[in-house]
Protein backbone atom coordinates (compact mmCIF):
# COMPACT_ATOMS: atom_id res chain seq x y z
CA UNK A 1 0.00 0.00 0.00
CA UNK A 2 2.81 2.17 0.93
CA UNK A 3 4.79 1.40 -2.52
CA UNK A 4 1.43 2.35 -4.35
CA UNK A 5 1.00 5.58 -2.67
CA UNK A 6 4.31 6.53 -3.29
CA UNK A 7 4.10 5.80 -6.72
CA UNK A 8 1.04 8.19 -7.36
CA UNK A 9 2.63 10.97 -5.41
CA UNK A 10 5.97 11.30 -7.34
CA UNK A 11 3.65 10.88 -10.74
CA UNK A 12 1.46 13.76 -9.19
CA UNK A 13 4.66 15.48 -8.39
CA UNK A 14 6.46 14.85 -11.73
CA UNK A 15 3.46 16.01 -13.84
CA UNK A 16 2.47 19.86 -11.63
CA UNK A 17 6.13 20.27 -12.78
CA UNK A 18 5.55 20.05 -16.25
CA UNK A 19 3.75 23.89 -16.30
CA UNK A 20 6.13 25.50 -13.66
CA UNK A 21 9.06 24.37 -15.20
CA UNK A 22 7.92 24.17 -18.96
CA UNK A 23 5.36 26.46 -21.43
CA UNK A 24 1.77 26.39 -21.52
CA UNK A 25 1.90 24.51 -25.16
CA UNK A 26 3.83 21.63 -23.46
CA UNK A 27 1.51 21.37 -20.60
CA UNK A 28 -1.50 21.49 -23.50
CA UNK A 29 0.43 18.86 -25.81
CA UNK A 30 1.31 16.97 -22.88
CA UNK A 31 -2.13 17.19 -21.53
CA UNK A 32 -3.73 15.37 -24.65
CA UNK A 33 -0.75 12.63 -24.19
CA UNK A 34 -2.17 12.07 -20.93
CA UNK A 35 -5.71 11.63 -22.22
CA UNK A 36 -5.25 9.07 -24.70
CA UNK A 37 -2.87 7.64 -22.01
CA UNK A 38 -5.83 7.07 -19.60
CA UNK A 39 -7.97 5.45 -22.30
CA UNK A 40 -4.96 3.45 -23.11
CA UNK A 41 -5.14 2.46 -19.49
CA UNK A 42 -8.65 1.25 -19.90
CA UNK A 43 -7.70 -1.01 -22.75
CA UNK A 44 -4.63 -2.10 -20.57
CA UNK A 45 -7.21 -3.18 -17.54
CA UNK A 46 -8.92 -4.88 -20.67
CA UNK A 47 -6.38 -6.44 -22.07
CA UNK A 48 -4.50 -7.36 -18.90
CA UNK A 49 -6.11 -8.18 -16.35
CA UNK A 50 -10.04 -8.90 -18.43
CA UNK A 51 -7.41 -11.57 -20.49
CA UNK A 52 -9.27 -9.93 -23.81
CA UNK A 53 -8.43 -7.57 -26.73
CA UNK A 54 -11.12 -4.62 -26.89
CA UNK A 55 -10.81 -3.59 -30.72
CA UNK A 56 -13.89 -0.97 -30.18
CA UNK A 57 -12.74 1.15 -26.93
CA UNK A 58 -12.61 4.59 -29.05
CA UNK A 59 -16.55 3.91 -29.10
CA UNK A 60 -16.26 4.92 -25.35
CA UNK A 61 -13.86 7.62 -25.68
CA UNK A 62 -15.76 9.43 -28.59
CA UNK A 63 -19.29 8.89 -26.68
CA UNK A 64 -18.03 10.13 -23.71
CA UNK A 65 -16.91 12.87 -26.22
CA UNK A 66 -19.86 13.80 -28.01
CA UNK A 67 -22.06 13.37 -25.10
CA UNK A 68 -20.21 15.68 -22.77
CA UNK A 69 -19.73 18.45 -25.29
CA UNK A 70 -24.10 18.08 -25.55
CA UNK A 71 -23.49 18.40 -21.72
CA UNK A 72 -21.35 21.51 -22.06
CA UNK A 73 -23.81 22.99 -24.65
CA UNK A 74 -26.68 22.38 -22.76
CA UNK A 75 -25.48 23.76 -18.71
CA UNK A 76 -22.73 26.53 -20.71
CA UNK A 77 -19.58 25.48 -18.62
CA UNK A 78 -21.20 25.40 -15.02
CA UNK A 79 -17.68 23.41 -13.22
CA UNK A 80 -20.05 21.16 -10.94
CA UNK A 81 -22.91 20.19 -12.94
CA UNK A 82 -20.53 19.38 -15.47
CA UNK A 83 -18.31 16.91 -13.90
CA UNK A 84 -21.34 15.94 -12.35
CA UNK A 85 -23.03 15.20 -15.83
CA UNK A 86 -19.52 13.95 -17.01
CA UNK A 87 -19.26 10.94 -13.97
CA UNK A 88 -23.21 10.13 -14.98
CA UNK A 89 -22.34 9.47 -18.63
CA UNK A 90 -19.56 7.45 -17.77
CA UNK A 91 -21.57 5.35 -15.73
CA UNK A 92 -23.90 5.44 -18.62
CA UNK A 93 -20.80 3.86 -20.78
CA UNK A 94 -19.67 1.65 -18.40
CA UNK A 95 -23.11 -0.29 -17.96
CA UNK A 96 -24.08 -0.26 -21.22
CA UNK A 97 -20.62 -1.78 -21.93
CA UNK A 98 -21.19 -4.13 -18.75
CA UNK A 99 -25.13 -5.45 -20.24
CA UNK A 100 -23.20 -6.13 -23.79
CA UNK A 101 -20.18 -7.84 -22.20
CA UNK A 102 -22.94 -10.11 -20.05
CA UNK A 103 -24.25 -11.15 -23.41
CA UNK A 104 -20.84 -11.84 -25.30
CA UNK A 105 -18.94 -13.35 -22.62
CA UNK A 106 -21.99 -15.81 -22.15
CA UNK A 107 -22.04 -16.62 -25.18
CA UNK A 108 -19.86 -18.00 -27.82
CA UNK A 109 -18.79 -14.56 -28.60
CA UNK A 110 -17.23 -14.74 -25.31
CA UNK A 111 -13.68 -16.22 -25.90
CA UNK A 112 -10.52 -14.58 -28.13
CA UNK A 113 -11.18 -12.91 -31.51
CA UNK A 114 -15.17 -13.37 -31.60
CA UNK A 115 -15.41 -10.62 -29.15
CA UNK A 116 -13.02 -8.55 -30.30
CA UNK A 117 -14.68 -8.56 -34.03
CA UNK A 118 -17.91 -7.49 -32.31
CA UNK A 119 -16.56 -4.49 -30.49
CA UNK A 120 -14.66 -3.64 -33.83
CA UNK A 121 -17.81 -3.99 -35.89
CA UNK A 122 -19.73 -1.99 -33.05
CA UNK A 123 -17.35 0.97 -33.39
CA UNK A 124 -17.50 1.04 -36.79
CA UNK A 125 -21.14 1.29 -37.25
CA UNK A 126 -21.11 4.55 -34.19
CA UNK A 127 -18.33 5.64 -36.31
CA UNK A 128 -20.52 5.51 -39.44
CA UNK A 129 -23.65 7.25 -37.56
CA UNK A 130 -21.07 10.02 -36.20
CA UNK A 131 -20.42 11.06 -39.84
CA UNK A 132 -23.78 10.98 -41.11
CA UNK A 133 -25.79 12.20 -38.26
CA UNK A 134 -24.45 15.96 -39.46
CA UNK A 135 -27.87 17.45 -37.84
CA UNK A 136 -26.82 16.15 -34.08
CA UNK A 137 -23.01 15.62 -34.21
CA UNK A 138 -22.02 18.07 -36.92
CA UNK A 139 -21.00 15.10 -39.26
CA UNK A 140 -17.46 15.29 -40.90
CA UNK A 141 -16.97 18.84 -39.61
CA UNK A 142 -17.64 17.72 -36.24
CA UNK A 143 -19.05 18.95 -32.53
CA UNK A 144 -18.26 22.50 -31.30
CA UNK A 145 -19.28 25.70 -30.16
CA UNK A 146 -19.66 24.79 -25.98
CA UNK A 147 -17.88 25.57 -23.16
CA UNK A 148 -15.35 24.00 -21.57
CA UNK A 149 -14.91 22.64 -18.53
CA UNK A 150 -15.82 24.99 -15.53
CA UNK A 151 -15.06 27.80 -18.20
CA UNK A 152 -11.08 26.55 -17.78
CA UNK A 153 -8.47 27.92 -20.11
CA UNK A 154 -7.01 24.12 -22.30
CA UNK A 155 -3.88 26.40 -22.05
CA UNK A 156 -3.38 26.44 -18.22
CA UNK A 157 -5.62 25.60 -15.34
CA UNK A 158 -7.63 22.66 -17.18
CA UNK A 159 -4.55 20.64 -17.53
CA UNK A 160 -4.66 19.95 -13.69
CA UNK A 161 -7.15 18.78 -14.44
CA UNK A 162 -6.23 16.00 -16.21
CA UNK A 163 -3.27 15.87 -14.26
CA UNK A 164 -6.48 14.60 -11.22
CA UNK A 165 -7.79 12.34 -13.37
CA UNK A 166 -4.69 10.72 -14.25
CA UNK A 167 -3.56 10.27 -11.02
CA UNK A 168 -6.91 8.80 -9.41
CA UNK A 169 -7.11 6.08 -12.37
CA UNK A 170 -3.66 4.93 -12.00
CA UNK A 171 -4.19 4.95 -7.90
CA UNK A 172 -7.06 2.79 -8.41
CA UNK A 173 -6.02 0.11 -11.19
CA UNK A 174 -2.56 0.03 -8.55
CA UNK A 175 -5.37 -0.36 -5.75
CA UNK A 176 -7.12 -3.07 -7.65
CA UNK A 177 -4.10 -5.34 -8.18
CA UNK A 178 -3.32 -5.80 -4.55
CA UNK A 179 -7.01 -6.53 -3.75
CA UNK A 180 -8.83 -9.76 -4.23
CA UNK A 181 -10.45 -8.80 -7.09
CA UNK A 182 -6.72 -8.11 -8.41
CA UNK A 183 -5.89 -11.59 -7.56
CA UNK A 184 -8.86 -13.72 -8.77
CA UNK A 185 -8.49 -11.66 -12.32
CA UNK A 186 -5.51 -12.92 -12.65
CA UNK A 187 -6.70 -16.41 -11.69
CA UNK A 188 -9.13 -16.03 -14.63
CA UNK A 189 -6.61 -15.12 -17.24
CA UNK A 190 -4.35 -18.12 -15.70
CA UNK A 191 -7.45 -20.70 -15.72
CA UNK A 192 -10.99 -19.58 -16.25
CA UNK A 193 -12.64 -23.01 -16.26
CA UNK A 194 -10.25 -24.01 -12.80
CA UNK A 195 -12.02 -20.46 -11.17
CA UNK A 196 -15.52 -21.09 -12.57
CA UNK A 197 -15.66 -24.41 -10.51
CA UNK A 198 -14.62 -22.80 -7.45
CA UNK A 199 -18.10 -20.94 -8.20
CA UNK A 200 -16.83 -17.92 -10.04
CA UNK A 201 -18.23 -16.77 -12.63
CA UNK A 202 -15.75 -15.86 -15.61
CA UNK A 203 -18.59 -14.16 -17.77
CA UNK A 204 -19.69 -11.60 -14.82
CA UNK A 205 -15.84 -10.92 -14.09
CA UNK A 206 -14.88 -10.24 -17.63
CA UNK A 207 -18.32 -8.00 -17.96
CA UNK A 208 -17.37 -6.11 -14.58
CA UNK A 209 -13.83 -6.13 -16.38
CA UNK A 210 -15.07 -4.29 -19.41
CA UNK A 211 -17.00 -2.05 -17.66
CA UNK A 212 -14.57 -0.36 -15.72
CA UNK A 213 -12.52 -0.08 -18.88
CA UNK A 214 -15.37 1.88 -20.64
CA UNK A 215 -16.09 3.90 -17.35
CA UNK A 216 -12.07 4.94 -17.72
CA UNK A 217 -12.07 5.02 -21.36
CA UNK A 218 -15.14 7.79 -21.37
CA UNK A 219 -13.61 9.89 -18.24
CA UNK A 220 -10.91 10.30 -20.76
CA UNK A 221 -13.23 11.04 -23.62
CA UNK A 222 -15.48 13.57 -21.58
CA UNK A 223 -12.33 16.02 -20.64
CA UNK A 224 -11.08 15.58 -24.13
CA UNK A 225 -14.19 17.64 -25.37
CA UNK A 226 -13.07 20.27 -23.54
CA UNK A 227 -9.29 19.94 -24.35
CA UNK A 228 -10.02 20.19 -27.43
CA UNK A 229 -12.82 22.66 -27.87
CA UNK A 230 -14.38 20.14 -31.08
CA UNK A 231 -15.15 16.60 -31.33
CA UNK A 232 -14.55 14.91 -34.74
CA UNK A 233 -15.77 11.62 -35.75
CA UNK A 234 -11.91 10.56 -35.32
CA UNK A 235 -12.91 10.72 -31.80
CA UNK A 236 -14.82 7.29 -32.36
CA UNK A 237 -12.78 5.80 -35.27
CA UNK A 238 -11.20 2.08 -35.47
CA UNK A 239 -7.94 4.10 -36.03
CA UNK A 240 -8.15 5.62 -32.21
CA UNK A 241 -9.22 1.83 -31.14
CA UNK A 242 -5.86 0.75 -32.58
CA UNK A 243 -3.81 3.79 -31.40
CA UNK A 244 -5.09 2.34 -28.06
CA UNK A 245 -3.92 -0.90 -28.81
CA UNK A 246 -1.28 -0.21 -29.79
CA UNK A 247 0.12 2.02 -27.15
CA UNK A 248 -1.06 -0.29 -24.45
CA UNK A 249 1.18 -2.58 -26.25
CA UNK A 250 4.15 -0.43 -26.22
CA UNK A 251 3.85 0.80 -22.81
CA UNK A 252 2.54 -2.73 -21.25
CA UNK A 253 -0.33 -3.77 -20.75
CA UNK A 254 0.10 -5.94 -17.63
CA UNK A 255 0.63 -2.60 -15.32
CA UNK A 256 -0.90 0.71 -14.91
CA UNK A 257 1.64 2.62 -15.66
CA UNK A 258 2.40 0.86 -18.91
CA UNK A 259 -0.12 2.28 -21.53
CA UNK A 260 0.58 5.74 -19.77
CA UNK A 261 4.50 5.26 -20.53
CA UNK A 262 3.20 4.01 -24.17
CA UNK A 263 0.70 6.74 -25.07
CA UNK A 264 3.13 9.99 -23.65
CA UNK A 265 6.21 8.23 -25.24
CA UNK A 266 4.87 7.55 -28.94
CA UNK A 267 3.00 10.84 -28.88
CA UNK A 268 5.44 12.76 -27.93
CA UNK A 269 8.12 11.18 -30.42
CA UNK A 270 5.39 11.29 -33.23
CA UNK A 271 5.49 15.15 -32.69
CA UNK A 272 9.26 15.40 -32.18
CA UNK A 273 9.72 13.50 -35.48
CA UNK A 274 6.57 14.52 -37.67
CA UNK A 275 7.89 18.10 -38.64
CA UNK A 276 11.97 16.10 -38.93
CA UNK A 277 11.55 12.69 -40.33
CA UNK A 278 9.84 12.36 -43.93
CA UNK A 279 9.54 8.59 -43.20
CA UNK A 280 8.05 9.23 -39.51
CA UNK A 281 5.32 6.87 -39.12
CA UNK A 282 7.62 4.06 -40.43
CA UNK A 283 10.02 5.11 -37.53
CA UNK A 284 6.89 4.65 -34.73
CA UNK A 285 6.22 1.46 -36.47
CA UNK A 286 9.75 -0.10 -36.37
CA UNK A 287 9.89 1.05 -32.38
CA UNK A 288 6.62 -0.64 -32.08
CA UNK A 289 7.13 -3.81 -34.00
CA UNK A 290 11.03 -3.95 -31.81
CA UNK A 291 9.24 -3.35 -28.22
CA UNK A 292 6.90 -6.16 -28.82
CA UNK A 293 9.12 -8.50 -30.01
CA UNK A 294 11.82 -7.96 -27.26
CA UNK A 295 9.52 -7.39 -24.68
CA UNK A 296 6.46 -9.57 -24.14
CA UNK A 297 5.26 -7.13 -21.23
CA UNK A 298 6.15 -3.92 -23.19
CA UNK A 299 8.80 -0.96 -22.33
CA UNK A 300 7.94 -1.59 -19.02
CA UNK A 301 8.99 -4.50 -18.25
CA UNK A 302 12.37 -2.50 -18.56
CA UNK A 303 11.65 -0.44 -15.51
CA UNK A 304 10.21 -3.93 -13.53
CA UNK A 305 13.70 -5.43 -14.24
CA UNK A 306 15.44 -2.54 -13.36
CA UNK A 307 13.56 -2.23 -9.62
CA UNK A 308 14.41 -5.68 -9.72
CA UNK A 309 18.11 -5.92 -9.90
CA UNK A 310 18.13 -3.07 -7.69
CA UNK A 311 16.15 -5.01 -4.74
CA UNK A 312 18.63 -7.90 -5.45
CA UNK A 313 22.04 -5.51 -5.36
CA UNK A 314 20.07 -4.21 -1.93
CA UNK A 315 20.11 -0.45 -3.78
CA UNK A 316 16.31 -0.59 -2.83
CA UNK A 317 15.15 -1.78 0.51
CA UNK A 318 12.92 -5.31 0.19
CA UNK A 319 9.36 -5.21 2.53
CA UNK A 320 9.04 -7.79 4.79
CA UNK A 321 5.70 -8.79 5.29
CA UNK A 322 4.43 -11.10 8.38
CA UNK A 323 0.80 -11.17 7.28
CA UNK A 324 -1.59 -12.45 10.02
CA UNK A 325 -3.28 -15.61 8.90
CA UNK A 326 -7.17 -15.06 9.15
CA UNK A 327 -10.10 -17.65 9.12
CA UNK A 328 -12.36 -17.11 6.53
CA UNK A 329 -16.05 -16.97 7.13
CA UNK A 330 -17.75 -20.64 6.77
CA UNK A 331 -18.18 -21.83 3.27
CA UNK A 332 -21.96 -22.44 1.79
CA UNK A 333 -20.62 -25.70 0.02
CA UNK A 334 -19.84 -27.58 3.47
CA UNK A 335 -23.83 -27.30 4.36
CA UNK A 336 -25.13 -30.78 4.39
CA UNK A 337 -26.88 -32.27 0.93
CA UNK A 338 -28.47 -34.70 -0.18
CA UNK A 339 -27.18 -37.62 -1.92
CA UNK A 340 -26.61 -36.84 -5.38
CA UNK A 341 -28.99 -39.40 -7.85
CA UNK A 342 -27.61 -40.41 -11.50
CA UNK A 343 -31.09 -41.28 -12.96
CA UNK A 344 -31.28 -42.51 -17.26
CA UNK A 345 -28.06 -39.94 -18.23
CA UNK A 346 -27.65 -39.97 -21.76
CA UNK A 347 -25.03 -37.42 -23.55
CA UNK A 348 -24.53 -37.18 -26.89
CA UNK A 349 -22.29 -34.81 -28.75
CA UNK A 350 -22.97 -35.09 -32.27
CA UNK A 351 -24.05 -38.37 -33.98
CA UNK A 352 -21.56 -39.84 -30.57
CA UNK A 353 -23.91 -41.26 -28.36
CA UNK A 354 -21.10 -41.35 -24.83
CA UNK A 355 -23.54 -41.95 -22.17
CA UNK A 356 -26.79 -44.01 -22.41
CA UNK A 357 -29.26 -44.55 -19.55
CA UNK A 358 -26.74 -44.06 -16.76
CA UNK A 359 -28.49 -44.58 -13.29
CA UNK A 360 -25.86 -44.51 -10.39
CA UNK A 361 -26.52 -43.09 -6.45
CA UNK A 362 -23.58 -41.84 -4.46
CA UNK A 363 -22.46 -43.07 -1.35
CA UNK A 364 -23.69 -41.29 1.74
CA UNK A 365 -20.33 -40.93 3.05
CA UNK A 366 -17.01 -41.95 1.78
CA UNK A 367 -15.93 -43.33 -2.45
CA UNK A 368 -17.76 -44.77 -4.87
CA UNK A 369 -15.14 -45.32 -7.78
CA UNK A 370 -15.88 -45.46 -11.15
CA UNK A 371 -13.83 -47.18 -13.12
CA UNK A 372 -13.71 -48.79 -16.55
CA UNK A 373 -11.74 -48.68 -19.89
CA UNK A 374 -10.63 -45.65 -21.68
CA UNK A 375 -13.25 -44.56 -23.61
CA UNK A 376 -15.97 -45.67 -21.34
CA UNK A 377 -17.55 -42.38 -20.49
CA UNK A 378 -16.07 -41.94 -16.52
CA UNK A 379 -14.95 -38.40 -16.97
CA UNK A 380 -18.33 -37.85 -18.93
CA UNK A 381 -20.13 -38.71 -15.92
CA UNK A 382 -18.19 -36.00 -13.91
CA UNK A 383 -18.70 -33.38 -16.60
CA UNK A 384 -22.70 -33.92 -16.64
CA UNK A 385 -22.79 -33.06 -13.16
CA UNK A 386 -20.41 -30.04 -13.27
CA UNK A 387 -22.15 -28.45 -16.59
CA UNK A 388 -19.25 -29.26 -18.49
CA UNK A 389 -21.60 -30.92 -21.18
CA UNK A 390 -25.19 -30.82 -21.42
CA UNK A 391 -27.02 -33.75 -20.63
CA UNK A 392 -29.43 -34.58 -22.90
CA UNK A 393 -31.62 -37.17 -21.32
CA UNK A 394 -32.40 -37.68 -17.70
CA UNK A 395 -32.30 -36.26 -14.48
CA UNK A 396 -28.97 -35.28 -11.91
CA UNK A 397 -31.21 -35.02 -8.38
CA UNK A 398 -30.17 -33.80 -4.97
CA UNK A 399 -32.78 -34.73 -2.58
CA UNK A 400 -35.51 -32.77 -4.83
CA UNK A 401 -33.11 -30.13 -6.56
CA UNK A 402 -32.82 -30.68 -9.68
CA UNK A 403 -29.15 -30.35 -10.55
CA UNK A 404 -28.95 -30.90 -14.28
CA UNK A 405 -27.35 -29.00 -16.95
CA UNK A 406 -26.34 -26.28 -14.16
CA UNK A 407 -23.32 -24.38 -14.91
CA UNK A 408 -20.07 -24.77 -13.61
CA UNK A 409 -19.67 -21.75 -11.88
CA UNK A 410 -23.23 -22.64 -10.04
CA UNK A 411 -22.33 -26.08 -9.31
CA UNK A 412 -20.19 -25.03 -5.90
CA UNK A 413 -23.13 -23.44 -4.25
CA UNK A 414 -24.90 -26.77 -4.11
CA UNK A 415 -21.73 -28.57 -2.32
CA UNK A 416 -20.05 -30.05 -5.28
CA UNK A 417 -16.32 -29.45 -5.93
CA UNK A 418 -13.98 -30.80 -8.54
CA UNK A 419 -10.29 -32.23 -9.08
CA UNK A 420 -9.92 -32.35 -12.54
CA UNK A 421 -8.40 -35.55 -14.59
CA UNK A 422 -5.02 -33.22 -15.83
CA UNK A 423 -3.99 -31.01 -12.45
CA UNK A 424 -5.54 -27.94 -12.72
CA UNK A 425 -4.22 -24.91 -11.16
CA UNK A 426 -3.60 -21.28 -11.70
CA UNK A 427 0.17 -21.27 -13.38
CA UNK A 428 1.77 -18.09 -13.07
CA UNK A 429 0.26 -17.52 -9.62
CA UNK A 430 2.51 -18.89 -6.51
CA UNK A 431 1.68 -21.85 -4.47
CA UNK A 432 0.26 -19.28 -1.85
CA UNK A 433 -1.83 -17.53 -4.02
CA UNK A 434 -3.28 -20.83 -5.64
CA UNK A 435 -4.51 -21.54 -2.15
CA UNK A 436 -5.49 -18.04 -1.22
CA UNK A 437 -8.06 -17.91 -4.40
CA UNK A 438 -9.72 -21.40 -3.35
CA UNK A 439 -10.03 -20.02 0.04
CA UNK A 440 -12.19 -17.70 -1.13
CA UNK A 441 -14.64 -20.10 -2.89
CA UNK A 442 -18.06 -20.51 -1.09
CA UNK A 443 -17.37 -17.69 1.37
CA UNK A 444 -17.59 -14.55 -0.71
CA UNK A 445 -19.97 -11.81 -0.70
CA UNK A 446 -20.14 -9.13 -3.46
CA UNK A 447 -17.79 -6.45 -0.74
CA UNK A 448 -15.52 -9.15 -0.39
CA UNK A 449 -13.78 -8.47 -3.61
CA UNK A 450 -12.37 -5.00 -2.79
CA UNK A 451 -11.82 -6.38 1.41
CA UNK A 452 -7.65 -6.08 1.87
CA UNK A 453 -8.30 -8.57 4.78
CA UNK A 454 -9.49 -11.25 2.46
CA UNK A 455 -5.73 -11.13 1.11
CA UNK A 456 -5.20 -12.88 4.28
CA UNK A 457 -7.74 -15.77 4.55
CA UNK A 458 -6.31 -19.05 4.16
CA UNK A 459 -8.94 -22.28 4.55
CA UNK A 460 -8.30 -24.23 7.60
CA UNK A 461 -9.53 -27.12 5.95
CA UNK A 462 -6.08 -27.22 3.64
CA UNK A 463 -4.15 -27.36 7.08
CA UNK A 464 -6.49 -30.21 9.03
CA UNK A 465 -6.16 -32.27 5.92
CA UNK A 466 -2.45 -32.15 5.67
CA UNK A 467 -2.09 -32.76 9.56
CA UNK A 468 -4.45 -35.73 9.54
CA UNK A 469 -3.11 -37.22 6.36
CA UNK A 470 0.51 -36.57 7.09
CA UNK A 471 1.39 -35.53 4.59
CA UNK A 472 4.30 -32.37 3.92
CA UNK A 473 3.33 -29.67 1.44
CA UNK A 474 4.59 -26.08 1.78
CA UNK A 475 0.92 -24.05 1.48
CA UNK A 476 2.95 -20.63 1.76
CA UNK A 477 5.62 -20.83 -1.24
CA UNK A 478 6.08 -17.95 -3.32
CA UNK A 479 7.14 -20.41 -5.97
CA UNK A 480 5.28 -20.29 -9.17
CA UNK A 481 3.06 -23.30 -9.18
CA UNK A 482 3.75 -24.28 -13.14
CA UNK A 483 7.27 -25.64 -12.19
CA UNK A 484 5.95 -27.94 -9.94
CA UNK A 485 6.28 -31.56 -10.33
CA UNK A 486 3.10 -33.66 -11.49
CA UNK A 487 2.92 -35.64 -7.97
CA UNK A 488 3.33 -32.17 -6.19
CA UNK A 489 0.64 -30.65 -8.64
CA UNK A 490 -2.02 -33.18 -7.96
CA UNK A 491 -1.89 -32.76 -4.44
CA UNK A 492 -1.83 -28.65 -4.94
CA UNK A 493 -5.50 -29.35 -6.89
CA UNK A 494 -6.35 -31.36 -4.24
CA UNK A 495 -6.39 -28.98 -1.79
CA UNK A 496 -7.47 -26.08 -4.19
CA UNK A 497 -10.66 -28.74 -4.56
CA UNK A 498 -11.03 -29.01 -1.14
CA UNK A 499 -10.86 -25.76 0.24
CA UNK A 500 -14.14 -24.59 0.33
CA UNK A 501 -14.86 -28.27 2.09
CA UNK A 502 -17.41 -29.45 -0.29
CA UNK A 503 -20.09 -32.04 0.77
CA UNK A 504 -19.60 -33.70 -2.23
CA UNK A 505 -16.03 -34.29 -4.25
CA UNK A 506 -15.17 -35.25 -7.92
CA UNK A 507 -11.39 -36.56 -8.16
CA UNK A 508 -10.92 -37.90 -11.66
CA UNK A 509 -7.71 -39.75 -11.96
CA UNK A 510 -6.52 -37.83 -8.79
CA UNK A 511 -3.48 -40.51 -8.51
CA UNK A 512 -2.66 -40.51 -12.32
CA UNK A 513 1.24 -39.51 -12.91
CA UNK A 514 2.37 -39.95 -9.33
CA UNK A 515 5.13 -42.76 -8.17
CA UNK A 516 3.82 -45.32 -5.97
CA UNK A 517 4.71 -43.32 -2.78
CA UNK A 518 3.10 -40.32 -3.77
CA UNK A 519 -0.09 -42.21 -4.50
CA UNK A 520 -0.51 -43.40 -1.15
CA UNK A 521 0.08 -39.85 -0.10
CA UNK A 522 -3.40 -39.20 -2.39
CA UNK A 523 -5.35 -41.79 -0.98
CA UNK A 524 -4.65 -40.30 2.66
CA UNK A 525 -5.86 -36.95 1.73
CA UNK A 526 -8.92 -38.51 0.89
CA UNK A 527 -9.42 -41.25 3.75
CA UNK A 528 -8.89 -37.82 5.97
CA UNK A 529 -10.96 -35.43 3.93
CA UNK A 530 -13.84 -37.96 4.29
CA UNK A 531 -12.82 -38.68 8.17
CA UNK A 532 -12.70 -34.49 8.60
CA UNK A 533 -16.19 -33.86 6.75
CA UNK A 534 -18.00 -36.78 6.11
CA UNK A 535 -17.78 -35.79 2.30
CA UNK A 536 -19.34 -38.37 -0.49
CA UNK A 537 -16.66 -38.75 -2.92
CA UNK A 538 -16.66 -39.92 -6.74
CA UNK A 539 -13.41 -41.86 -7.61
CA UNK A 540 -12.34 -42.06 -11.26
CA UNK A 541 -9.42 -43.83 -10.93
CA UNK A 542 -7.20 -46.32 -13.03
CA UNK A 543 -5.04 -47.79 -10.43
CA UNK A 544 -6.53 -50.72 -8.74
CA UNK A 545 -4.89 -50.17 -5.54
CA UNK A 546 -5.80 -46.91 -5.18
CA UNK A 547 -9.51 -48.21 -6.23
CA UNK A 548 -9.22 -50.92 -3.45
CA UNK A 549 -8.01 -49.07 -0.75
CA UNK A 550 -10.87 -46.13 -0.80
CA UNK A 551 -14.14 -47.27 -2.61
CA UNK A 552 -16.65 -48.56 -0.40
CA UNK A 553 -18.85 -49.36 -3.70
CA UNK A 554 -17.35 -49.38 -7.58
CA UNK A 555 -19.65 -48.96 -10.63
CA UNK A 556 -18.07 -50.27 -13.83
CA UNK A 557 -18.78 -48.03 -17.16
CA UNK A 558 -18.45 -49.50 -20.20
CA UNK A 559 -19.54 -48.14 -23.83
CA UNK A 560 -21.35 -45.24 -21.34
CA UNK A 561 -23.59 -47.87 -19.60
CA UNK A 562 -23.47 -49.49 -16.20
CA UNK A 563 -21.99 -52.45 -16.24
CA UNK A 564 -21.55 -53.90 -12.82
CA UNK A 565 -22.10 -52.12 -9.57
CA UNK A 566 -21.61 -53.76 -5.96
CA UNK A 567 -18.25 -53.99 -3.80
CA UNK A 568 -14.56 -53.88 -5.19
CA UNK A 569 -14.16 -57.82 -4.70
CA UNK A 570 -17.42 -58.09 -5.93
CA UNK A 571 -17.29 -56.30 -8.95
CA UNK A 572 -13.46 -58.37 -9.53
CA UNK A 573 -15.15 -61.57 -9.51
CA UNK A 574 -18.02 -60.38 -11.89
CA UNK A 575 -17.50 -62.15 -15.32
CA UNK A 576 -18.51 -59.33 -17.32
CA UNK A 577 -16.02 -57.10 -15.97
CA UNK A 578 -13.43 -59.74 -16.24
CA UNK A 579 -14.04 -59.89 -20.18
CA UNK A 580 -14.40 -56.03 -20.85
CA UNK A 581 -11.70 -54.24 -18.09
CA UNK A 582 -8.35 -55.21 -16.80
CA UNK A 583 -6.91 -53.06 -14.05
CA UNK A 584 -3.41 -52.14 -13.64
CA UNK A 585 -1.30 -51.90 -10.58
CA UNK A 586 1.49 -49.53 -10.40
Amino acid sequence: MVSTLLVSLFLLLALIAVPIFGSSFLAWQLGLFLLYGVAAQGVGLAWGAGGFLPLGNALFFGGGAYLSAFALKATEGDLWINLGAMLGIAFLLGGLAFIVGMVLFRGKAGSGPSFSLVALALVLIFSQLANSATGLTGGFNGFSGYQPLGNLDAFGNFYFVIVVLVVVVTLALLLVHRLPIGLLLRAMVANEDRLALLGFAPHRLKAGVFAGSAFITGLAGGLYASHQGIVTPQAIGFLLSAEFVIWAAVGGRMHPLGPLLGAVAIGWLSSELRDSVSWWELAVACIFLVVVLLFKKGSFQIVETAINLAKRAGLVPRTARHAVILTPPNSKAAEPISTIRFRDIHLQAGAVRILNGVTIELVDRGVLAVIGPNGAGKSTLLNALTGTLPVTGGDVFSGEIQLTNRRPHEVLSYGIGRKMQIPSIFPGLSVAENLRVASFAGRFKPWDFFMPQAMRWQSPMVRRVLAEAGVAFDTGTNDDAQILSQGTKQVLEFLIATAAEPRVLLLDEPAAGMSPTESQEMVRLVRAYIELTGASIVLVEHDMKVVEALSERVAVLHFGEVLAEGKFDEVRANPKVQDVYAGGHK
